[in-house]
């Protein structure tokens, strides 16, 4: 399915959980609500950032949006009872002095954090605005923020490192030095999923050993999203495709996704089924998701044979006596 409105290029996309609807934001300044059902906008497009809306996330809980520009705005919307319209909150998140390049909500809703080019990370408190951890300072350009599936610990990515903080004290627990623009917890906790240049990194969670590394594309990659069931990972990039990798074997799956220009975001729905991908040329694009082989892999079907005996009973005052077998297949 295609997706036309935006004026610009799309940089951003998410599913919004328990709906048939998406979110996008782009450089035209604006958010939009598509439908997946019907394949149409929502309503009108959503205003209030004065630049360029470069990041959209959805909260876990399915209740709220978040939206960061490229002057460092943040603004909160929420979604409406009847799941077809955004409304803006009216809270103030002051602080980020230049792009605000990645948002992700904490597993609880009630809070967010964020990476920037100015240097920070902050994790603010979504319904009064305050920060609550941070800024937290790094050497480099903050690009890419990701919480554990127990909202214990914060990943992020920058312009020389990846590191990890304890999400209440606020304590570095790990930093690997490594140009990271996107990363990203596994569901399980355990691995840590991260991009450099062209490369895809696959990293112990708590002691940052590296367990695997592949090139994934032939230019820059954009962006990463792991699905939800914690199966497969897709990427994005300059080369102008969106591919998909194997967590358990990391081998592709199926052929590249081509698109005509620069995939600039990729988001997983909920369900694991479909993709949507924002591209330079200004449209959305959704996608089904190819299975890997180990999904293709018929499930083992087991026997359970039971022998029974049938009595009929005849005019003549005489069982006659059948012996036959039951088989009964089963997905175990």
């Amino acid at each position: 399915m295609t997706l036309k409105g935006h004026k610009e290029l799309v940089f951003d996309v998410a599913f919004i959980r328990d709906t048939r609807l998406l979110v996008t934001g782009s450089k035209d300044k604006t958010l939009r609500v598509w439908d997946l059902t019907m394949g149409k906008q929502v309503g009108e497009p959503l205003l209030g950032h004065d630049e360029a809306v470069k990041k959209v996330a959805a909260s876990p809980d399915g209740r709220w949006i978040v939206s960061g520009g490229w002057n460092g705005s943040i603004l909160v919307w929420e979604v409406a009872t009847d799941k077809k319209e955004l409304k803006r909150v009216p809270v103030s998140f002051q602080g980020h002095e230049s792009v605000v390049s990645s948002l992700v909500f904490a597993p609880d809703s009630e809070t967010f954090a964020s990476a920037s080019w100015d240097r920070t990370v902050r994790v603010w408190k979504r319904e009064t605005g305050k920060i609550v951890l941070g800024p937290l300072k790094v050497s480099d350009w903050a690009f890419s923020v990701s919480y554990s599936p127990d909202g214990k610990k914060l990943a992020a990515g920058t312009g020389d490192h990846f590191i990890i903080w304890n999400t209440k004290t606020g304590e570095e627990l790990l930093k690997i030095e490594q140009y990271t623009s996107a990363v990203a917890f596994t569901p399980d906790g355990l691995r840590l999923v991260s991009e450099t240049q062209k490369d895809i990194r696959i990293s112990d969670a708590t002691t940052g050993g590296i367990i695997k590394r592949f090139q994934a594309h032939t230019e820059f990659i954009c962006s990463l999203a792991i699905a939800p069931n914690g199966t497969k990972l897709a990427t994005t990039s300059y080369d102008k495709t969106t591919r998909f990798f194997d967590l358990t074997t990391f081998e592709p799956i199926g052929e590249p996704l081509e698109h005509p220009d620069i995939v600039w975001c990729v988001a997983f729905s909920e369900d694991n089924q479909l993709i949507a991908t924002g591209c330079q040329d200004k449209l959305v694009r959704t996608w089904i998701v190819p299975l890997s082989e180990s999904e293709k892999v018929p499930q083992k079907v087991s026997k359970f044979t039971r022998h029974a005996m049938l009595c009929i009973y005849s005019p003549h005052r005489k069982f006659l006596k059948y012996a036959f077998t039951l088989v009964i297949l089963y997905d175990p």
